[in-house]
């Protein structure tokens, strides 16, 4: 038997008492959602902070956006909750009839997220639109993912919101179940499996799976101004957030100046050595710090190129050319 058979079929049963559809229900969750990151936001920044973005900004980010997404969808919810007319075709309009549009919540959802604004920020969606949900945790993130697992059972009702720690098995054994939606941010390859998954029992996904975000720099740019920005757009967050630039389209006639600028904005933001500059975050993992070396070509390093795995640190490196 599925591991978590009962949990799932307890959440199940929950949602068809109807409870979760009531604006009631949904302001309490969120208001729960809301109190469990105020009233622990120090201790949630810290296990952030210890699991790999150093940044202050960042991890700050992690809370304060949560409390104000509770907000935010609370403000709302009354006028998503209210039914919508709709238009008709002509000649069903002037027989009298209407097109209503009736928001509904899907069921029991899956959310699986790397870190607290892609895991959070999902369940707070899911809970004001009557859902309840199972979160999978992050094996990557030892700290956050303890902590979330202490108080989550104090905040929620299982049956509404519960917490799965685990790897590979545990997610594999959750994907067996027939969700009624699945939420999932993380890597194209385990995209695939997700997606996978899901059509087996055609649940509906939504996979956020990231993307290169190219900057593009024209000839009228201010560079100077323009460098500096991408650069910690690129950096931000050790590059691990989905609006991180990849790379730079910089017209030819400004590309030499563009990198000089960009070298410079280097030192400016993290100093000669980013290692010990707490304003530059980590990598998730050591794993993908030996997957993201293996992708620069030592030929074209402009800046940066060095990398520790065991400290799960890359350098803010800038390649050129790159075809």
């Amino acid at each position: 038997m599925n591991p978590y058979q009962d949990l799932f079929d307890a959440q199940k049963a929950y949602f068809a008492t109807n409870v979760t559809r009531t604006y009631e229900w949904r302001v309490e969750q969120l208001d729960r959602m809301g109190r469990m990151i105020k009233e622990n936001e120090a201790a949630v920044q810290n296990a952030v902070a210890r699991d790999f973005k150093t940044a202050s900004q960042e991890y700050i980010f992690e809370t304060v956006m949560s409390i104000s997404e509770t907000e935010f969808q609370k403000s709302q919810l009354e006028s998503w909750m209210t039914p919508t007319e709709a238009p008709v075709p002509r000649a069903l309009a002037e027989t009298g009839h209407k097109g209503v549009v009736y928001r509904e919540p899907y069921g029991a959802a899956l959310i699986v997220g790397p870190f607290i604004t892609l895991l959070i920020r999902p369940a707070i969606t899911a809970l004001a639109a009557g859902n309840t949900c199972i979160l999978k945790l992050s094996s990557a993130l030892p700290m956050t993912s303890a902590l979330l697992l202490e108080l989550v059972p104090k905040y929620f009702d299982p049956r509404a919101v519960f917490a799965v720690a685990g790897h590979r098995e545990e997610s594999t054994e959750l994907l067996k179940l027939p969700f009624d939606f699945i939420f999932f941010t993380g890597s194209t390859s385990t995209g695939k499996v997700v997606a996978r998954a899901a059509a087996e029992n055609l649940t509906p996904v939504l996979l956020e799976l990231g993307g290169q975000n190219p900057a593009l720099v024209d000839k009228t740019a201010n560079i100077p101004d323009a460098a500096k920005k991408i650069v910690w757009g690129t950096m931000a967050w050790g590059g691990q957030w989905c609006t991180s630039p990849g790379y730079a389209y910089v017209h030819e006639s400004v590309a030499d100046a563009f990198v000089a600028e960009a070298k410079r904005a280097l030192v400016e933001l993290y100093g000669d050595d980013p290692s010990n500059n707490s304003d530059y975050s980590r990598v998730i993992s050591a794993r993908d710090v030996s997957r993201l070396s293996a992708l620069i070509d030592p030929a074209k390093i402009v800046s940066g190129g060095s990398s520790d795995p065991k400290a799960r640190y890359l350098d803010p490196t800038i390649i050129y050319p790159v075809t």
